[in-house]
This record gives structure tokens, C-alpha cells and sequence, in this order.
């Protein structure tokens, strides 16, 4: 008996729903809630997550001010536009795509956008708070995952979860996530990443794992115990002549391998990435409504 596929697109209409009421409510003067978003160079799995945005925030009725760079671009002129935007009342929420060019101070640019903007909490202030309990926002890609989880009926409390990646985009706050008290955390969480030793000794005790390294594949069905659940973060880009663009998109999981053997698993694409979108537009909602303030 094969796993349970996760429908992340039917996740991701359901959050939508909700996002559309709370858009609704917050709607004052004829004003239409807005995200700015900031690209510096292309990428194409960035590209990818970019047209979904786009395609996302039109479907809810929330503008998008789409604010491209060439990849040269100085680092002065990225903080630049990103304090544009924040000092524009008209934009509720910032979203900055990373990496950045090496020769950008990221730290700083990220650090530029205001708490209450700052809907993916890249700022190290944004993050500070998460770390403590009192998060006006969380990752959006973290928080999709415990969306995932909630919504799939995996609940992690007292449950084994490891996790594949240390970043500060998913890892970490993921981890601290998942340890907080309350039905969404309560996990015994086990963080793994490059320099861990066998790394398969600690995902065959997991009773949910979650794979966000950046490799492509990288956990095979040797690494994953018979009934486990597997959350599949990694957007990766292989070359496919036969395909759109002349690439495609894989995880980090061999999904056709692990499928065998997991109680559940999320596909890519369709898995992850449409809920990480849909609570990123949440988020912009509650940044439009008004009702949050970094002073507590």
C-alpha cells in the first residue's frame, strides 16, 4: 500500500478562502491590499515561485508591484528600492528574493524592511521576535509546513520529527516551530544538515521527516522507515529537454522511491509550494488589515 500524496494545491485554495475574507473585512476606502516584491538577476526555481505569487495575489485581488534588477546592481540601489517601498503607505507587505548577488549586503537589506512588512520575517528583528514567542509573522515556508501537517492530520506533537537543513529561511525557524508548545509544535525535533554523520540513522527513526537540504533526491527509500511521513521543502531545477523552459522541478526526496514506503508524502511541484504561497498572501492580509504592532 502506497503512501497518502499530499494535495498541496488543495490545501493552498482552502487557506486562499480564508485569505479572502480577511481581505474583504480589511478593505477600507476602495484600497486594494499590495505587495512589493523585489528580484535582483533570475533564477529559474525563483522564477518559478515568483509567476506563482503573481498568479496567487491576482486570483485574491492583491496588487503586486513586481520590482526587478539586473543582477549587477550595487547593493546601495537594492537597499534602495526595498526603503522605497517601505516608506510607501500604499504597500503593505515586502517580500525580498534571496540569495542575493554576493556583492549585496543581504543582512542589511533584509534588515531595512519594517516588522510590520516584513510578511516572510527575512529581518533579523522579524526574527528575533519569532525566536521568542512573539512572532508577528512567521517563515512563510516554515509556517507552510506545519500548515501541511495540520491540515493532513500529522499532528508532531510528541511525535519524533526530523529535519533536513539548518537555514534561516526554513531550517531553523522550522525547528523552533516545532518545538513550541501547543497542537501545531510539542515535537522532539532532531536538526540535521551537511556535516552530520549518517545522516540515515536519524531519518529511519523519524516519524515525520522533512527535507529541505537542496539536493536533489537526496533521501532515498534506504534513509526512510516503513509508515513515515515525509515533507518535501526542496525546489530544485534539473536540465529536461522535454520539458517547458528546457528544465523541471524536483525535491529533495526520490518521490518514486519513497512513495513505496511513506505513510504520506508531498509531491513537487504541488506539494509545498502552493500552501508556502497561499500563507504568504495570509500574510500580506494581516499586514493589510492593520492590526499588528511591533511595540509588544
Amino acid at each position: 500500500m502506497g503512501a497518502v500524496i499530499i494535495d498541496g494545491r488543495a490545501i493552498a485554495a482552502a487557506i486562499d478562502h480564508e485569505t479572502t475574507v480577511m481581505l474583504e473585512e480589511g478593505r477600507k476606502g476602495g484600497r486594494r491590499a499590495c505587495i512589493g516584491v523585489v528580484t535582483v538577476g533570475s533564477d529559474p526555481a525563483a522564477e518559478s515561485y515568483s509567476r506563482q505569487k503573481q498568479r496567487s495575489a491576482a486570483k485574491l485581488g492583491i496588487d503586486y508591484k513586481d520590482i526587478r534588477l539586473p543582477a549587477e546592481e550595487k547593493g546601495e540601489g537594492v537597499l534602495s528600492a526595498v526603503l522605497g517601498i517601505a516608506h510607501d503607505d500604499t504597500v503593505d507587505a515586502i517580500l525580498v528574493h534571496t540569495p542575493l548577488p554576493r556583492h549585496c549586503d543581504e543582512r542589511r537589506i533584509l534588515d531595512s524592511i519594517p516588522g510590520e512588512k516584513d510578511v516572510d520575517c527575512s529581518g533579523t528583528c522579524s526574527m528575533g521576535r519569532m525566536y521568542s514567542g512573539r512572532q508577528l509573522f512567521a517563515p512563510a515556508t516554515a509556517e507552510a509546513v506545519l500548515e501541511i501537517m495540520a491540515r493532513s492530520g500529522l499532528s508532531p506533537q510528541g511525535k519524533n520529527v526530523v529535519v533536513l537543513g539548518r537555514s534561516l529561511v526554513i531550517g531553523k525557524p522550522l525547528a523552533t516551530l516545532l518545538m513550541a508548545k501547543g497542537n501545531r509544535g510539542d515535537a522532539t525535533v532532531t536538526v540535521c544538515h551537511s556535516k552530520t554523520r549518517d545522516i540515515g540513522s536519524h531519518t529511519r527513526e523519524a516519524d515525520i521527516i522533512v527535507a529541505a537540504i537542496g539536493v536533489p533526491g537526496y533521501v532515498t527509500r534506504e534513509m526512510v522507515a516503513p509508515g513515515t511521513a515525509v515533507i518535501d521543502v526542496g525546489i530544485n531545477t534539473l536540465p529536461a529537454t522535454d520539458a517547458k523552459g528546457g528544465y523541471r522541478l524536483v525535491g529533495d526526496v526520490d518521490f518514486d522511491a519513497v512513495k513505496g514506503v511513506a505513510s504520506a508524502i508531498t509531491p513537487v511541484p504541488g506539494g509545498v509550494g502552493p500552501v508556502t504561497t497561499a500563507v504568504l498572501m495570509r500574510n500580506v492580509a494581516r499586514a493589510f488589515r492593520r492590526e499588528l504592532s511591533t511595540d509588544n
